[in-house]
């Protein structure tokens, strides 16, 4: 099944440039959408390579090619970083571009970009003839994706996904004070302290339940496009030796939607989410919105997606709605029956192959990750509601009751072979 996407902007014509954005997508509906988010790490060890392990793994199909209208000996290139504080009207002054074309950059750039999230380390590459003709405009993001531009000999804007090659890492720390504080002495991103804290919030308060001593272990994938690394890592497993126990937490791969929280071996918590790989970036509960600026409750869990995103069901059911909310923009709503409810929010479309009505299986995709409704940027808010009561989806009995216990029993068997690997790794970095 393909869902197709036809995006237009409005026509500029400035200097002589007629500027027209369409932009065609045709996406096999169970296509990789998982997304990698930014900030630099430190370079794989060589050493690595001798672990035995998939060190190097092309997670996104090659960029196309930039065809030129004249050779490559024929082009100018200009490149330039933002600086800190940096704008993007400054650097297009330090390009030297007249008014017109500025404009036309601008323009063409903004419509797949908003530029109220430029940041320090982004790129902007013009391409233009030796008399100052331009041919391209491509702006790097962070995560080493880029916007391109064509201006000559056909106008045309393309969202570029980069060529990310994955390493896994792995790490171990001793709790002193925090885990923010032990992830950093040991090296291994601080930012997976929240992945934690998000992760086991219905288990227990991860800041309270500390005494010092503890000992974490940690497996993760940082992301290379070509001789940088980009993004943010993405956390696989960890395994927290507390008092009471050993936890272990496994987050889904890229081709998975089931976390699982386990004790001493035996599975605690199950969560299947409706976009593969994806993790956490919001709990459930009471929290500070970030757009209306007052406390209020977060009826559901947020999952950090990028914009277009394939969204799942959780679990077999009957689609009660599809449309418009107040506040949650485009949704979908699937009834699981014994009064079970899911709801899928911000989307940016909905499946052409579902209406209402029809029976949809785990995995059916229902729609895009997308940032309609009061939202900041592309996510996918998700509830879980029984007879009309929002529940969290992390502490959530009933769903996964009538989805069965297959999930629980393959991810005791998948365990053990995670665990093998990080031995493996931590083997390999001592």
């Amino acid at each position: 099944m393909l869902i197709r996407l036809r995006y237009w902007t409005a026509l500029l014509v400035t200097g002589g440039l007629a500027f027209g954005v369409s932009h065609l997508v045709d996406r096999p509906s169970d296509a990789d959408n998982s997304s990698q988010q930014a900030a630099a790490a430190p370079l794989a060890d060589p050493a690595m390579d001798a672990s035995g392990d998939d060190v190097f793994v092309v997670t996104t199909p090659p960029k196309p090619a930039v065809v030129l209208p004249e050779t490559a000996a024929d082009t100018v290139t200009w490149s330039r970083v933002v600086d800190e504080g940096g704008s993007f009207s400054g650097l297009l002054a330090q390009a030297g571009l007249d008014t017109d074309t500025s404009r036309a950059v601008t323009a063409a750039l903004g419509s797949e970009f908003d530029f109220r999230h430029l940041k320090a380390g982004q790129r902007l590459s013009l391409q233009t003839s030796p008399a100052g003709e331009l041919y391209t405009a491509a702006l790097e993001l962070e995560d080493g994706s880029r916007i391109l531009a064509r201006f000559l000999p056909a106008p045309s804007v393309e969202r570029l996904a980069p060529d990310l090659v994955s390493f896994p890492r792995a790490g171990e720390a001793t709790v002193t004070s925090s885990i923010f504080g032990a992830l950093d002495a040991a090296g291994i991103p601080t930012r997976f302290a929240t992945d934690l804290e998000l992760v086991l919030a219905e288990t227990f308060d991860l800041r309270t339940k500390l005494s010092g001593g503890e000992h974490l272990r940690i497996m993760w994938r940082e992301y290379r496009a070509g001789d940088r690394v980009v993004g943010e890592p993405t956390i696989d497993f960890a395994q927290l030796d507390l008092a009471d126990g050993r936890y272990e937490i496994m987050w889904p791969d890229d081709n998975s939607r089931r976390t699982q929280i386990m004790k001493d071996g035996k599975v605690l918590h199950s969560f299947e989410q409706p976009i593969r790989g994806a993790r956490l970036s919001s709990s459930f509960g009471m929290r500070h919105h970030p757009v209306l600026n007052t406390n209020r409750m977060h009826s559901g869990v947020d999952l950090a997606a990028a914009q277009g995103a394939s969204v799942e069901a959780t679990q077999d059911g009957k689609v009660a709605y599809m449309g418009q909310r107040s506040g949650y923009g485009t949704v979908v709503e699937v009834d699981h029956g014994s009064g079970v409810m899911t709801r899928y929010a911000h989307l940016s479309a909905l499946s052409d192959a579902i209406k209402v009505g029809d029976r949809v299986t785990a995995g059916t995709e229902l729609g895009l990750a997308g940032s309609t409704g009061i939202s900041t940027a592309p996510h996918l808010h998700y509830e879980i509601r029984i007879n009309g009561m929002a529940v969290s989806p992390l502490a959530d009995t009933r769903l996964r009751e009538l989805g069965g216990n297959a999930a629980a029993t393959n991810s005791v068997a998948r365990l053990s072979g995670v665990k093998s690997k990080l031995d493996r790794l931590l083997a390999v970095k001592g």
